[in-house]
């Protein structure tokens, strides 16, 4: 009998969403206003109804439209401890936000979602100084049929990869690759050799042009490994499975 696939949608730079077999929508860093790439369309579709919200970093080009899409459907948000106050003084319910650490996860409806280290920075300007907003994470989500993707977040190559792939054999894995704020074609071949999943999303690209790195390049960079770059434009989905 086929697994039911996990479908994800690119919306644009980091923006991702996830339906998971069993029709739980779980959107991850939700940038809207502003973002060039984003796909005016989709933004009532979000509007009308998402189960979670995850926030790996603070940087407003992953979370400019939070607090107003946590608002607008009552999705449970989660991310980093840190980020709490933060986002409370953003207009999200205290209620509304789960925080918790690496290594920690949390069940969001039937998908797990563990929290694991990125390697980038967090923080919001505040009168034109950086405000810290906790540690860059990444996510290992787990499904509820059993399928895996490792959502990286913004981050460079380091060699905890290797251990989040022999951990948890993600289907699975999206990466940026835009370079300059995270890493390239180059370090987004090598973590996807790391990671070991038989095929990788990337992100982070495409945005401005500095973000210069594309998906051909990563194909290139990766060779002869056996691993499939699904390249989706900004609105297109692809389906997961085994």
């Amino acid at each position: 009998m086929a697994m039911t696939p996990v479908t994800i949608t690119w919306l644009g730079h980091g923006t991702f969403l996830y339906r998971s077999p069993e029709g739980q929508r779980i959107l991850v860093d939700p940038w809207l206003s502003g973002n060039p790439k984003f796909p005016e369309e989709w933004r009532t579709r979000l509007e009308q109804g998402l189960d979670a919200i995850l926030v790996t970093h603070g940087h407003f080009d992953h979370v400019t439209d939070l607090a107003d899409i946590a608002q607008k459907t009552g999705a449970k948000v989660a991310g980093i401890f840190d980020l709490a106050p933060w986002l409370i003084k953003q207009g999200i319910p205290e209620d509304q936000f789960t925080g918790f650490n690496k290594g920690g996860t949390v069940d969001l409806g039937g998908v797990r979602a563990t929290m694991v280290p990125a390697q980038h920075s967090s923080s919001a300007t505040v009168d034109g100084l950086p405000v810290y907003l906790g540690d860059p994470v990444g996510y290992i989500l787990r499904f509820e049929n059993g399928l895996c993707v490792y959502h990286t977040g913004d981050t460079c190559v380091f060699g905890d990869m290797r251990i989040y792939g022999e951990l948890y054999s993600p289907d699975a894995a999206v990466l940026p690759i835009g370079d300059h704020f995270t890493m390239g074609p180059q370090q987004a071949a090598y973590a996807a050799r790391l990671i070991g999943a038989p095929r990788v999303i990337p992100g982070h690209f495409g945005t401005f042009p500095i973000l210069r790195g594309t998906p051909d390049e990563l194909r290139s960079e990766l060779g002869s490994a056996s691993i499939e770059v699904v390249a989706l434009e900004p609105g297109e989905s692809a389906e997961i499975s085994r």
